[in-house]
């Protein structure tokens, strides 16, 4: 199946669609995977079939992004989901660009001038994959006092639907404080992220009740990470490298009762070499299961590379919120529909890795000998072409 017949299918299911933009986005989802250099809307005019305006002014229309992710979500992934944020940098400059401003990029290391979006992304737990839900592009985050706050309210205002996915988040380590915490709970939502290393983590009181009046007892001391007390916390998973403990402790910092999962990495002579703390608010939650869906988080990181790498996520020229808007959401979707079209389709016992680079090189290959058909009146579907046609849309692919 192909990107395009992919997206038509999708666009099907999706009602106050009209033809003239259902037709557009069937072209462009193609495009933005087949062009050459930048994505911007003069080159996107020399390769696609639309002058410039066309593309300017479709940039401007209303289009539902989470919803047309969540039918392909829906269509393609298994069951067993979670939901994941996490922004990214982009970088821009211009001094007239909206939300222009000083965030982190992870690459650098550092803050630096740019654009930031919030991406919401769907992971398969079975499949170890994810796919593109929805970007919001970071503004106005000063008036919330902190980037925290901020996240916090992007999520929020996404709960409801997010919920009829699946009301697991997956978080990296700097979301999980208070801010960010306890109002995504009180939305609906179970986080799992992971705890800093000094993090202070108290156990139940399993004592004796006290007699007479006063608040009970509820904390017996607090956890020391390198010794688990063994009345608090059993050893679920014991290897050469690592040993996992699982524990229920109360959190100072979310103050609330979460659900640990203690790992301790071990040096080659036994003895230990660190310890990180995974945590879920969900208190049902095993330690092998929270340790399974903090490491699929990573995968929308990968998301954001190929994005960037190969569908022009930061290469929108505009200045104008709308367009930036759908520039990249679109972008995001387009690795997000050669993943359903060339990649979850086939076997899991078939998959090879998957790689961007190779479906792009098949695209611009069509893309390029579209054109040559076109300009010679050759019929690509006559047998004198065909055998020639699959060997010529492969050139340049890789073995991934």
């Amino acid at each position: 199946m192909s990107v395009g017949t992919l997206t038509a299918k999708i666009l099907s299911l999706l009602p106050n669609i009209g033809k003239c933009q259902r037709n557009f986005l069937i072209h462009f989802f193609t495009l933005i995977i087949a062009f050459r250099g930048k994505a911007n809307f003069e080159n996107l005019a020399r390769q696609g079939q639309f002058n410039e305006s066309t593309y300017r002014n479709n940039f401007d229309k209303d289009f539902d992004f989470f919803e047309f992710n969540k039918q392909l979500i829906d269509s393609t992934l298994e069951k067993e989901r979670a939901i994941v944020f996490d922004p990214s940098f982009i970088s821009k400059s211009g001094k007239s660009t909206p939300g222009l401003g000083y965030f982190y990029s992870g690459v650098a290391g550092r803050t630096k001038i740019g654009l930031e979006i919030g991406g919401f992304g769907v992971v398969d737990i079975e499949n170890n994959t994810c796919m593109h839900l929805t970007a919001v592009q970071t503004l106005n985050h000063k008036k919330c006092g902190s980037l925290l706050k901020y996240y916090a309210e992007t999520v929020c205002d996404y709960a409801v639907r997010l919920r009829g996915i699946s009301n697991r988040l997956l978080v990296d380590a700097y979301f999980s404080r208070y801010n960010f915490v306890n109002p995504v709970c009180e939305a609906g939502l179970e986080v799992i992220s992971r705890l800093r290393d000094d993090s202070v983590l108290f156990y139940h009181y399993l004592g004796p009740k006290r007699a007479g009046r006063g608040r009970p007892k509820k904390f017996q001391g607090r956890v020391d990470v390198k010794q688990p007390d063994e009345n608090h916390f059993k050893l679920v998973v014991e290897a050469v490298d690592a040993n996992i403990y699982e524990g229920e402790v109360y959190s100072k910092p979310l103050k609330r009762w979460i659900k640990v999962a203690l790992v301790h990495h071990l040096k080659p002579n036994g003895e230990l070499k660190k310890v990180k703390i995974y945590f879920s608010t969900n208190l049902t939650m095993t330690a092998t299961q929270i340790l399974i869906y903090y490491s699929t988080r990573f995968q929308i990181e990968f998301l954001y590379r190929d994005a960037k790498q190969f569908t022009g996520l930061e290469h929108c020229q505009s200045r104008k919120e709308k367009r930036l808007d759908f520039h990249f959401n679109a972008s995001l979707t387009a690795v997000s529909l050669a993943k359903a079209a060339h990649y979850l389709n086939v076997p899991k016992e078939q998959r090879k890795a998957f790689s961007m680079f190779s479906i792009k090189a098949q695209y611009f290959n069509e893309l390029l000998l579209n054109r040559f058909f076109s300009a010679f009146g050759l019929d690509p579907n006559s047998k004198k072409i065909n055998h020639k046609y699959l060997s010529l849309r492969d050139f340049g692919k890789i073995a991934a």
